[in-house]
């Protein structure tokens, strides 16, 4: 099996590792978090230490990393994760677990995660670096942006556009053709009926744009060391 190294040791680490092993493709050799001790064993899987090692995982012939760092609707520190590895030189697979469903003619870039039960539809295009969560169904011909994350049990009916670094809460539903643009955030629960527009944070039943979402940009990890 393929050497991989996991970056992010919290809760959805733990989905990530969990869907890694459905699969049974990678090897994982350890976790990357600057933020728990180096030995903590998360989901029986040791701590290495910070992403301050990915050059050395690298000439040790770790080619592949995967981005486990959740988005609580600030995608910025999985941006910096993907911007990292890439600039290493590793490889970022889509992490697909088994138990979801995908049509024949998806498209995708890399470093998705795609949790447990996710169905996706006829013609549905997906991004770079998103995640789309537990149970959550992506009908016909939806496209969604980089780095949007679609929390669990969340439906986007057909032909829905989603922009990048959107963040759709738990149980909400996208009515067909609706559009929400970049770095808007819905609430939970929501039910969209109409277009919603750019950095706006947008939620109800039905959803009403109800202020100005702005994203950090000036997020920093503190940076493990060996």
């Amino acid at each position: 099996m393929k050497k991989l190294v996991v970056i992010g040791g919290g809760g959805h680490g733990e989905s990530v590792i969990d869907s890694i092993r459905s699969a049974k493709e990678f090897d994982i050799i350890g976790i990357l978090d600057a933020g728990k001790s180096v030995g903590t064993i998360v989901s029986g899987i040791r701590v290495l230490g910070g992403d301050v090692l990915l050059p050395e995982l690298f000439k040790q012939g770790i080619h592949y990393g995967v981005i486990a760092v959740g988005s609580m609707g600030n995608p910025q520190p999985r941006i910096q994760i993907y911007e990292t590895l890439k600039g290493v030189g590793f490889v970022i697979p889509n992490i697909i677990d088994k138990s979801a469903v995908l049509s024949h003619d998806v498209q995708m870039g890399e470093g998705n995660f795609i949790g447990k039960g996710v169905i996706l539809g006829a013609g549905v295009i997906l991004g770079t670096g998103c995640i789309l969560n537990t149970g959550s169904i992506i009908e016909h011909g939806t496209i969604i942006g980089d780095f949007t994350h679609v929390a669990p049990g969340s439906v986007l009916c057909g032909n829905v556009r989603v922009g990048e670094h959107v963040h759709i809460g738990p149980g909400s539903t996208v009515i067909q053709n609706v559009t929400i643009k970049s770095n808007s955030l819905i609430g939970a629960g929501s039910l969209v009926l109409r277009d919603i527009s750019s950095n706006k944070l947008a939620y109800g039943s039905p959803a009403r744009e109800v202020g100005i979402y702005e994203q950090s940009h000036d997020y920093s990890r503190s940076r493990g060391k060996s």
